[in-house]
């Protein structure tokens, strides 16, 4: 090859990566930090999770790595932008009528017009035919009977049960169609009666408290095929002594991935700080007395550990609500969120929301707090900005219907978990089934 033929291969090459550089949106026009970012207009004016929206306005630059576009607080996925359109996906739950907002470099500006956010909601029936029992099988051939619901990072949820003359705790695959057993018993061979479950997303480790035995829980490791292995937690005999035996059940037990320790709560009110290595355990703190319906860790703020109670606690302003407690200062104790009075029924703010008995609480990893409403056969969601909606069920009617969110019904609805992608995992215990909301 001559010379005159090797520079034009070259330039041949240059223009061709210059091309794809275009193609890419990495050199096109760049954003300027001298000056203002615009915002003209974007369309669709409304929609939902998933859909796609343009963006239109000035100085945005081309790269869309360093463009973030925000629906409220929730961010959305930006494709690509050409400098002055920006091509990005609507995030999912962003709330009612979200202002959308563009930051580039050091500017952060927001459009005067708010988008019409359309909330799509589906429940299904995964598995339970009606029978109030548990039987292992296929997801058409399974009865369930579940209270307690938990998932891991790899779809597996997981079920506790105590009904229907047999205890224990199961797995349930929608992928691999299958409801089994990790532990089932009878009253005369029981040796874990469990509630609540929390699963180590990192480990897969599931950890079960045995309610009537101060120290006990099992854990079943995935690596071990989720065999169950008691592990005793290590209490002082003081620390033992401070719990009463007439107030000793520990319903709960969750995992904490701010400090990687489980957290349990017994009925006397004592929270117990537990290293899941060594099951060294320590009495943290004591908050309101009284039997518990649900306890979880907010992913979003993993220092923040929510209960709700039973109708029996004490003080009484803790009663069929939502409270909370920061672990990194047990001493400040536990703040009730909702409105005080139970046993009713009110969307909202959160501090003027009511719930009739709220039973099993999770979270998806935006902060959406999501609340199986027994007592008024819904589900509720709280999302992170503080709003209450019921996103599933009709409050007040008790029934068996799946469907849309205004047409969907429930029975005392008792546990939740909501898996990486945000669809909430029911148990529907009055109609001993599971089911799945899938919201976008």
């Amino acid at each position: 090859m001559n010379r005159y033929s090797l520079l034009a291969c070259v330039l041949s090459t240059l223009a061709c990566f210059s091309s794809c550089e275009d193609d890419n949106g990495q050199a096109g026009k760049k954003y300027d930090p001298n000056k203002p970012v615009v915002l003209t207009s974007f369309s669709p004016k409304e929609g939902g999770a998933r859909d796609k929206i343009l963006l239109d306005g000035s100085n945005f630059g081309s790269d869309p790595t360093q463009i973030k576009v925000y629906f409220n607080k929730v961010r959305a996925s930006v494709i690509s932008s050409s400098g002055e359109r920006i091509y990005a996906i609507v995030p999912r739950l962003p709330g009612d009528n979200p202002t959308i907002s563009v930051v580039v470099g050091k500017d952060s500006v927001t459009y005067n017009e708010t988008y019409a956010y359309h909330t799509q909601a589906l429940v299904s029936t995964v598995t339970g035919n009606g029978e109030q029992a548990f039987k292992a099988g296929t997801l058409n051939e399974a009865q369930v009977y579940g209270k307690y619901l938990d998932m891991d990072a790899e779809g597996n949820l997981f079920m506790s049960w105590r009904d229907g003359g047999t205890f224990g705790i199961a797995r349930i695959n929608e992928e691999q169609n299958i409801v089994t057993a990790l532990i089932e018993q009878t009253s005369s061979n029981r040796i874990l009666y469990a509630n609540g479950l929390t699963v180590d997303r990192s480990t897969g480790i599931l950890t079960a408290a045995h309610e009537s035995v101060k120290e006990v829980t099992f854990s079943f490791d995935p690596r071990e095929a989720w065999y169950p292995r008691q592990r005793n937690i290590k209490f002082t005999t003081e620390e033992l002594n401070m719990i009463p035996d007439a107030d000793k059940y520990n319903n709960f037990i969750t995992f904490c991935p701010y400090d990687g320790m489980l957290y349990t709560r017994f009925r006397s009110g004592h929270i117990a700080k537990i290293n899941p290595e060594t099951y060294e355990g320590d009495i943290i703190c004591k908050g309101p007395k009284g039997s518990q319906y649900g306890q979880a860790i907010n992913p979003a703020k993993p220092w923040e550990l929510y209960i709700t109670l039973h109708s029996n606690a004490s003080p009484v302003e803790f009663r069929q609500g939502i409270s909370v407690m920061d672990v990194r200062y047990p001493e400040q104790g536990f703040k009730r969120l909702n409105a005080p009075g139970g046993s009713a029924f009110r969307d909202g703010p959160l501090e003027e929301a009511l719930f009739n008995y709220p039973k099993d609480i999770k979270f998806d990893n935006d902060g959406n707090m999501f609340v199986a409403d027994y007592g008024n056969h819904c589900i509720r969601m709280v999302s992170a900005d503080g709003i209450v909606t019921t996103v599933a069920g009709q409050p007040g009617t008790a029934g068996y219907k799946d469907g849309g969110p205004t047409e969907s019904l429930f029975k005392n609805p008792w546990g939740v978990a909501v898996n990486e992608q945000g669809d909430i995992y029911i148990a529907d215990w009055g109609n001993a089934r599971i089911r799945k909301l899938v919201i976008e």
